[in-house]
């Protein structure tokens, strides 16, 4: 008897060891399925996570260009704003020359004039501007609109500077100082040409040039185009 039962218990205890390494528990089963989700839930939570930026949002290249298109309106506004220019026609002995003119403003005298490239208008003194070019200049004095004796006041002027100071024919002159007084002076090398007018405007014209230079003829295209303010 005691070989059988010897038979029936190892028979049961290699039943029991088939069946444990066999069979998983409920609580392991469902703790492995814990496990897998949460690494699911993981692995879903980071490729869910918003990517940090990485700088400032660039805007359209439209929006550039309203952005930083202050400053070219403002050239733009320069240009508008620019003095007008004229062409002026003169004498140089027997040679018309013809130059560009820019409208110049005097605040010295309120008046404005076309102004030859390489000349400069600048105030003198309060009732005097002076045309400038290099060793030359003209002075121009405008004259109250009272009667004035613009005879008496060129021949005086001229004489000051020259005593045999000689009345020149206004005929040679362009308009408007055909019918101006004009006197020539010479002093220390230097010719100096009066002019009393009434047009362009009220005034007394004086133009000191080196000897030989000519330059009435730029002068006078200048002057003529004198407007009062």
């Amino acid at each position: 008897m005691v070989p059988y039962w010897k038979s029936l218990f190892l028979i049961a205890v290699t039943a029991a060891l088939l069946a444990g390494c066999g069979t998983e528990t409920p609580s392991s089963k469902e703790e492995e399925a814990k496990g897998k989700q949460t690494v699911s839930l993981d692995e879903t939570s980071t490729n869910m996570q918003p990517s940090e930026p990485t700088g400032q949002e660039i805007p359209p290249v439209d929006e550039q260009k309203q952005a930083g298109g202050g400053q070219n309106g403002s050239k733009g506004d320069e240009t508008d704003f620019s003095r007008p220019t004229t062409s002026l026609s003169y004498q140089i002995g027997n040679q018309t020359v013809t130059g560009t003119a820019t409208l110049t403003t005097s605040d010295n005298q309120h008046f404005s004039l076309y102004v030859l490239e390489g000349w400069t208008l600048d105030a003198e003194e309060p009732h005097a501007d002076v045309l400038l070019h290099g060793d030359t200049f003209a002075r121009i004095r405008l004259l109250p609109n009272e009667e004035t004796n613009y005879e008496q006041l060129a021949k005086e002027h001229a004489q000051a500077i020259d005593a045999n100071a000689a009345r020149q024919q206004t005929n040679q002159l362009p308009k408007p100082f055909t019918d101006a007084l004009w006197y020539i002076a010479q002093a220390d090398g230097v010719t100096v040409h009066v002019i009393a007018s009434t047009q362009p405007a009220p005034m007394l014209l004086t133009v000191h040039a080196p000897k030989g230079k000519d330059v009435l003829g730029a002068v006078l295209a200048m002057v003529a185009t004198l407007q009062k303010q």
